[in-house]
């Protein structure tokens, strides 16, 4: 659960902003309501940027939570162990547990959060609650995939259209799914399991590439993981799809950056690196010959439109 950000001593006449230590905040509470879906029991969702420097003070957890790193660095402390977390990193908190956070003095820390319970009689045989209380707190992993789902929770909580309850609960689910899932996967509990439908190698690379998109970069490698050779994979994923890998990738890749772009959260130079390009300028390269109009010309578009 989120407490407020603790305030450095005679600092208390600066702007208010800076009095709470929050540049961003969206909050949304159901602790006095939690909503109830299939197998979570939804108490709270949020995202926050503090400032550099700044607290979450020390506080125990009353429900699980998982939290994930949009952008900044920072420590975690959970029973009194410290660790550090970066872009991407997700950590998992739960009940009973002594937690904090703190922004690196050198950057701000902007985070997204959910906190929630299980609900027993629909996850005994999923194992997902065994999994979230054997998390020792002392120890994150790096999921991209999780922002996507966070934001999308979140414009539904803020939004509140027709059936947006339905819709946040499964948002809320798969962002327990995932990180259950990634955690095992990252800490190797689980190996990395893509389905090959019977060596249809054009459905395997979909698979692959659509789970793990944002890090794919060397087709060589991709194919190494799949138990296939480059080039027998290139030839029948193009004569099955009509496209080269490669442009599949890309495809998936400008989608989302088109989407991070309407939501407007995130720099261009952030978008970059959360796929791999290791400049703005590749990035708009590759942009501009997948889309038509560079980062910058097609979020000016948006904002012109209004």
């Amino acid at each position: 659960m989120i407490c407020p950000i603790l305030y450095p001593k005679g600092r208390k006449s600066m702007a208010n902003r800076l009095n709470f230590g929050k540049r961003y905040e969206d909050d949304h509470a159901f602790f006095d309501d939690p909503q109830r879906f299939r197998f979570v029991e939804l108490h709270q969702i949020g995202e926050l940027i503090c400032e550099a420097g700044y607290e979450v003070p020390e506080h125990r957890q009353t429900v699980f939570e998982i939290t994930y790193i949009v952008s900044g660095k920072g420590t975690v402390t959970t029973d009194g162990r410290t660790f550090a977390v970066e872009d991407n990193s997700v950590f998992i908190n739960t009940p009973g547990q002594s937690h904090m956070i703190c922004a690196d003095r050198g950057t701000p820390l902007h985070y997204c959060y959910l906190g929630f319970n299980f609900i027993g009689s629909y996850n005994a045989d999923l194992g997902l609650e065994r999994f979230f209380r054997s998390w020792n707190g002392s120890q994150a992993f790096t999921d991209k995939r999780l922002l996507t789902l966070f934001w999308r929770a979140l414009e539904e909580t803020g939004a509140r259209g027709e059936c947006w309850r339905t819709v946040l609960g499964a948002y809320a689910e798969q962002i327990v799914m995932q990180a259950y899932r990634s955690g095992e996967e990252r800490l190797g509990l689980r190996p990395v399991a893509v389905d090959s439908r019977a060596g249809d190698a054009a459905f395997a690379v979909r698979e692959y590439i659509e789970r793990y998109f944002r890090d794919t970069d060397d087709i060589r490698e991709l194919a190494g993981r799949l138990g296939y050779s480059y080039t027998h994979l290139a030839h029948v994923f193009k004569e099955k799809t009509g496209v080269t890998i490669g442009e599949y990738i890309l495809s998936k890749k400008m989608e989302e950056a088109k989407w991070y772009l309407r939501i407007g959260r995130l720099s261009v130079s952030q978008i970059a690196l959360r796929f791999g390009y290791r400049s703005v300028q590749s990035f708009s390269n590759s942009f501009k010959k997948a889309v038509g109009v560079s980062p910058q010309e097609y979020r000016a578009t948006l904002r012109s439109n209004g």
